[in-house]
């Protein structure tokens, strides 16, 4: 789980001045953790909350790490949440989805290879930082014997979704992104048989909804396919005339360049950033795709949420004291639930009642983030229909 209440802070001593700022920078990344926007440190109601960031100051440090001093800070988590909601900005709980990243960079003289869980370069330390800035759980692969017989730099160049989720099992991901970070040539045009065989891979996805690419925010307007459109450009030729044009107006666009993809099961969106260096195009990324799953997973507390959903759950496998209030813990600290309770013991089954701030398909949705509450299957794996559940401790 995710410590949405910590935050840390460079600085460059520890007078009462540098920590006064370091601590409403501190609570601004904790505001952006917990609601998982950026947009929300705009809101009047958290403009005032930011101002005064001693009020919920709970415990703060000093750390130095390779030779840089910060300011860590943990705040009192319900005192934030409620003026969130009170503003009615949504709330993104502690269990986030994990996401692999695959990513293949470029140097100077062509050279490609694939970020792996070892790296220490600028842009994978960037990346991780964002990552406990934002709280977005995000590992590298580790690129060992089984990775790489697998999958090949040159497959992680062209986005080939099929072979990324190939070569993701091992991981179990919640959200696989395979990207390429490059430097933009003037009237360079990608490898026609890389762009190709995308597109045909892609092609072999069915889409059961469609979803814009990072919706609602600054990348809704970047590449997004649906399966039909797949399907027609890999009947056109490998790169048309109008795609060439495109390429050679990159460098208008910023010095350098990350096309990513974004698998979810069988979505798949596709799409480009440019940015004029490697570390702002960088976080550009991050950022977005963090906005992009704090709107997917977080719980809205606007008017329109105001009634609270009631539902009654049954959980087994609560054949102890022990299992019993790790359960109740557990559905106690998901954003979205207000209240729980008890309701009835049976064996080692147990009925809660819990007052939900969304609807059930929203807490079904989080509970598919680990493995501690599962839905009760049958023996052809298909959950049973009710809200039947089954505590995996």
């Amino acid at each position: 789980m995710v410590l949405v209440n910590e935050a840390s802070v460079a600085v460059s001593d520890q007078s009462s001045s540098t920590q006064k700022k370091a601590a409403r920078q501190a609570l601004e990344q904790v505001v952006i953790k917990i609601t998982g926007q950026r947009a929300a440190t705009s809101n009047s109601a958290v403009r005032t909350m930011l101002s005064q960031p001693e009020r919920y100051l709970r415990a703060y440090r000093f750390d130095v790490v390779n030779g840089q001093l910060s300011y860590v800070a943990e705040f009192d988590s319900q005192a934030v949440i409620k003026v969130i909601r009170e503003a009615g900005l949504p709330v993104w709980g502690q269990r986030r989805p994990d996401t692999l990243l695959w990513l293949a960079t470029e140097d100077e003289n062509g050279n490609r290879q694939i970020i792996d869980d070892g790296a220490k370069g600028q842009v994978s330390s960037r990346l991780r930082e964002l990552a406990v800035e934002r709280g977005v759980p995000v590992v590298f692969p580790l690129m060992d014997l089984d990775d790489s017989v697998n999958i090949s730099v040159f497959d992680v160049w062209g986005r080939f979704a099929r072979t990324l989720q190939t070569a993701s099992v091992r991981y179990q991901p919640d959200y696989i992104v395979g990207a390429r970070l490059y430097k933009v040539k003037m009237n360079a045009v990608p490898d026609i048989e890389e762009e190709q065989q995308t597109r045909e891979q892609a092609s072999a996805f069915r889409y059961d909804t469609y979803r814009p690419a990072f919706s609602n925010n600054g990348l809704q307007d970047l590449n997004t396919y649906l399966v039909d459109d797949l399907v027609e450009e890999a009947r056109s030729p490998a790169f048309t005339r109008s795609e060439f044009e495109a390429m050679s107006q990159k460098h208008t666009q910023g010095d350098w360049a990350l096309d990513w993809v974004v698998i979810k099961n069988n979505d798949i969106q596709f799409g480009t950033l440019y940015a004029d260096d490697e570390d702002s195009l960088t976080a550009l990324f991050f950022e977005e795709y963090s906005d992009y799953l704090g709107q997917h997973f977080s719980v809205s507390s606007g008017d329109e949420q105001t009634e609270v959903n009631n539902i009654s759950i049954s959980v087994a496998n609560v054949d102890s004291l022990e299992n019993y209030v790790h359960a109740r813990e557990y559905m106690e600290q998901m954003s979205m639930v207000s209240h729980v309770s008890l309701v009835s013991q049976k064996g080692s089954v147990a009925t809660f009642s819990l007052s939900l701030l969304s609807q059930t398909s929203d807490f079904f949705k989080l509970v598919s983030l680990d493995s501690k509450l599962k839905p009760v299957s049958d023996v052809s794996g298909n959950p049973l229909d009710g809200l039947n559940f089954y505590w995996n401790e």
